[in-house]
């Protein structure tokens, strides 16, 4: 039977929340093992590449705010090229490599940098037991359930921030009595992740993507490396014109580029929600197009955005950053889908990269 054109990225798209009980699963039970690791550090640094990098922007976030210890990302190159940059041996740092297959050239060496030149403790979240950075690291977390056939990353991504989300709530529980909700909420995404992929496809449908050329994604907090990931699908996946911004940063500058076939895309928050909405008129007066991913759109929502795609979780913003993700996979899917292209056989890509020499 002929495969049929991105068979396995749709698949992989839309069945991704089954793992998801898995992965919390897992990181309840291996936390007690892991959590020493997490003594006395002074900061936590998330690194990786691609996807991996975007995800370490939201992982920072997400960790400072809901661990209580300073977090930040960085691409594994930096840190491979320039590590006093990255590292300092004045400060305990621990290091979280995300890297869906382990075997990143740029990834392995940060990691060999980081452990035996600056001393540092490491942590790795990926999908293979037996890969090169999980045996190299202090500790890991592995999901071979979250492999992929694609070379884009779709459900591998949520399973690693999900990960992250967890050991997050746990650590948090260790200091804060308040984090039992967060955890709870954490908990109901597999139930809640099904309804929420489920209507993409119809949500998506309503969109008339052939009339945009070019995409922008904006996001804050939790949500900004939301953004850049969905930037980088809309490339990968579409090979289409897309930028990717903090919220209000798109006032500064980028806002010139907007016209008729710019569909810009705001991943709402509840923190900053009304310095958003503001902004999604400005873009609308500018004559750019609006998509709100929002948790509810209440009448300030519709009134300023062309297209809405509601999660209607009831959770934690922090928490619900996981199901914006499958909604950037699917726009950019179908986009490329409206362009005759394959995404299981994305251009110029492979399934990670290895630098020779």
């Amino acid at each position: 039977m002929k495969k049929e054109m991105g068979e396995y990225t749709l698949q992989e798209i839309g069945r991704q929340h089954e793992i998801w009980s898995v992965v919390i699963s897992r990181v309840e039970n291996l936390y007690k093992a892991a959590s020493p690791l997490f003594e006395n550090v002074e900061r936590v640094l998330f690194t990786g590449c691609g996807s991996n990098y975007y995800m370490s922007l939201g992982a920072s976030s997400l960790f400072q705010m809901r661990a209580g210890i300073p977090s930040s990302g960085v691409p594994a190159s930096e840190l491979m090229l320039f590590p006093e940059s990255v590292l300092s041996r004045a400060e305990r740092t621990l290091v979280i490599p995300l890297c869906r297959s382990g075997e990143t050239t740029e990834v392995v060496e940060a990691i060999k940098i980081a452990s035996e030149i600056f001393g540092c403790k490491t942590l790795s979240i990926g999908c293979f037991p037996q890969s090169t950075v999980a045996k190299m690291c202090t500790y890991a977390f592995t999901f071979p359930e979250a492999q992929e056939k694609s070379v884009v990353t779709t459900k591998s991504h949520t399973a690693m921030l999900l990960a992250v989300q967890m050991l997050s709530g746990l650590l948090s529980k260790r200091r804060m009595s308040s984090s039992g909700i967060f955890l709870d909420d954490l908990r109901s995404l597999p139930g809640n992740g099904g309804g929420v992929i489920g209507r993409l496809e119809e949500s998506i449908g309503l969109i008339p993507l052939d009339q945009y050329s070019h995409f922008v994604f904006l996001g804050g907090g939790p949500f900004y490396g939301i953004a850049c990931e969905a930037m980088l699908k809309m490339k990968e996946m579409a090979l289409m014109s897309s930028d990717a911004f903090h919220c209000l940063e798109f006032r500064h500058g980028p806002k010139s580029i907007l016209h008729r076939g710019v569909l810009v895309t705001l991943f709402l928050s509840d923190t900053a929600k009304e310095q958003e909405i503001a902004l999604m008129g400005e873009v609308r007066e500018l004559g750019g197009s609006v998509l709100a991913v929002c948790e509810v759109a209440d009448g300030a929502v519709s009134k300023n955005a062309d297209y809405v795609i509601q999660t209607k979780s009831r959770i934690d913003e922090y928490a619900r950053s996981v199901l914006y993700l499958p909604f950037a996979q699917m726009l950019a899917f179908r986009k490329a889908v409206s362009r005759d292209i394959d995404v299981d056989s994305p251009r110029n890509l492979t399934y990670y990269v290895k630098l020779e020499g």
